[in-house]
């Protein structure tokens, strides 16, 4: 057990350091933008805080899941400026939407627009020929390889397995660039 998180420790160390050097990361949202989307989320049902971290997983097509550390200080922040109260609800709290909350929604509609379009476009990037599409299909194969070689633990030969899938599909995205530049005009 202490072996396997340790590799999966490593794992999300390395993929973070490769990551940052590729260049700058588009966050999925802007400052401000969590506590317009759980007043969104609590407006829609009152939830609470683990709730809204799958339902933001959800409506972003696993692309992008909020830690706790982000969550519940942002849960904070809207309970203290009275956009939401808490119950307890079978030993959990459960936010619930409130009137100034309502109304911060109706005055903030056009930047709620832009989010809940932002995460569509996470969800569903095949829907639109946009350099950032490739960025979220890339996170969504990255997520979509942590869940396999976690299952696939301690399998060695499903882990070489994956790692042919994943140069075969870099060698077919490296010869598809090659043929379109090749066939640019000078």
């Amino acid at each position: 057990m202490y072996h396997t998180h340790r590799m999966r420790k490593a794992a999300r160390a390395y993929m973070k350091m490769h990551h940052r050097s590729a260049g700058p990361r588009r966050r999925p949202l802007d400052h401000g933008d969590l506590r317009l989307l759980i007043l969104l989320l609590i407006s829609e049902t009152p939830r609470h805080g683990y709730d809204l971290i799958a339902e933001i997983e959800t409506r972003t097509g696993g692309t992008y899941k909020p830690s706790p550390g982000v969550i519940y200080p942002a849960l904070s922040v809207i309970q203290d400026m009275g956009l939401a109260k808490v119950k307890k609800t079978d030993g959990k709290r459960v936010f619930y939407i409130t009137e100034d909350g309502e109304a911060e929604l109706i005055e903030q509609a056009e930047t709620l627009e832009k989010i809940t379009d932002r995460l569509e476009a996470l969800a569903h990037p095949d829907s639109q020929l946009d350099p950032r599409d490739v960025r979220a299909a890339s996170q969504r194969l990255r997520h979509s390889v942590f869940r396999s070689v976690a299952k696939a633990w301690p399998d060695t030969a499903s882990y070489e397995e994956i790692v042919e899938i994943l140069n075969q599909a870099r060698q077919d995205i490296e010869a598809l660039a090659e043929k379109k530049t090749k066939k640019k005009p000078n």
